[in-house]
């Protein structure tokens, strides 16, 4: 169970995974041993389940970022997780949603060109609405 401190730790390992433990200590009113037993206890039942990093996508060549609803055809499903899995390098994200579409990709592109490909591809297995990212919020 997630007590109001473990919440705390959580917070600020996800706003800079890279936190030190000192610091967190600091922050939750704790030891920094308690603190790394926490996250260790978080880890090992599987509440953290990985530290990552996140990029600027534009700075390393990936500027067109889009989500896109998808919505299979009939009979095209094991077809279309084939054809996700073959462009792993162009979703960030693959989530299966409720309502009328079926999934939701978060997807990031070096150009249009490259996004129409990847579009002309999933027109074999399903329709689809575009929705282009303008600018990142938080």
């Amino acid at each position: 169970m997630i007590d109001p401190t473990d919440m705390a730790i959580l917070k600020a390992l996800n706003q800079n995974c890279r936190i030190k433990v000192n610091h967190l200590a600091e922050l939750v009113h704790l030891t920094a041993p308690a603190v790394a037993a926490r996250i260790a206890n978080l880890e090992a039942t599987g509440v953290i389940k990985n530290y990552t990093i996140e990029t600027d996508l534009t700075q390393i060549g990936y500027p067109l970022q889009v989500f896109i609803q998808v919505k299979l055809l009939a009979t095209k499903q094991t077809a279309y997780l084939t054809f996700i899995r073959e462009h792993r390098n162009d979703i960030r994200h693959h989530y299966q949603t409720t309502g009328e579409m079926n999934y939701l990709i978060e997807g990031a592109f070096t150009s249009r060109e490259k996004l129409k490909a990847f579009l002309d591809a999933l027109s074999k297995f399903a329709s689809y609405r575009v929705t282009d990212v303008l600018a990142e919020q938080f």
